[in-house]
């Protein structure tokens, strides 16, 4: 990669952590009761933690994500901001290592396309949620959901996403999820970003996204970044640039019952979809 690839991945990242300040609008917007215990799964480099830290006055804050180096990075990241509450471990959501119900609230940023492949997998995660947050406890949510995608640069960018290595919810799919794992949706809020990559920031990303897999979860059969390129190049240029992660849509839940055992709807999902 050049030096103006470099410097593109430099900016988006720089991007990435700040969000425009979406980020820390959907921190402020949690129900805040300071000295509660967070968990904020699929952390990445640690920001949604470290800004429910700074925000919400909690007792402690707990990210967790599956990949080493991303554990690595959001742990020189509180390390950076002179973190005093947050604490980062390798962990895999599905399989939480924690007691059931410790949990105040717990919050995914952006993670739930990475985490969750299919509709089982997304019952899964949030049965295992529901199991670590205490009774009226709150889960907050923040996606991408396809049909906010308005502009063809928007909807490319969804469509190189799940090319590359990521499947997206709607958001009747997420909604149903929740309330049929013992959650009660009580807010749900958009928040544009504004990002528009040039073309030659697109290919950098296209390229960035590619290798992170390899780096992150060692995912071998990753796409060639080159190969994902060619493919979507006319395009890209055709519109321009590409509005990466334009729109995030915020979800604000609070356990209300017990989940249910997710193999009961792992099987109802099986019998709905069409031989």
């Amino acid at each position: 990669m050049g030096e103006r690839g470099l410097r593109v991945i430099r900016e988006f990242q720089s991007y990435y952590d700040d969000l425009n300040g979406v980020r820390r609008a959907i921190a402020h917007r949690i129900p805040v009761v300071p000295g509660q215990r967070w968990l904020d799964i699929g952390t990445g480099d640690g920001w949604f933690a470290l800004e429910i830290e700074q925000v919400l006055a909690p007792r402690v804050v707990v990210g967790i994500d599956l990949a080493r180096c991303e554990v690595e990075l959001a742990r020189q990241h509180a390390r950076d901001s002179s973190s005093r509450l947050s604490t980062f471990v390798q962990m895999d959501a599905y399989r939480l290592g924690f007691p059931s119900g410790i949990f105040d609230g717990v919050g995914t940023f952006l993670a739930l396309q990475d985490i969750c492949l299919d509709l089982p997998s997304m019952y899964r995660l949030f049965g295992e949620i529901n199991r670590v947050l205490r009774p009226g406890g709150w889960f907050v949510l923040a996606t991408t959901t396809p049909e906010d995608a308005e502009t063809p640069s928007q909807k490319l960018a969804l469509e190189i996403y799940q090319y590359i290595r990521a499947g997206f919810f709607t958001k009747t799919e997420i909604r149903e999820a929740l309330e049929r794992m013992g959650f009660q949706v009580e807010h749900l809020e958009f928040y544009p970003t504004g990002v528009n990559l040039d073309p030659e920031e697109a290919k950098a990303f296209i390229q960035f996204e590619c290798d992170w897999l390899e780096r992150a979860y060692g995912w071998r059969n990753k796409p060639d970044w080159r190969m994902v390129w060619a493919r979507f190049e006319p395009r890209i240029r055709a519109l321009g640039g590409l509005e990466v992660d334009a729109k995030v849509t915020f979800f604000l839940a609070r356990k209300v019952r017990m989940a249910n055992p997710v193999s009961e709807f792992i099987v109802e999902l099986s019998q709905e979809v069409p031989a």
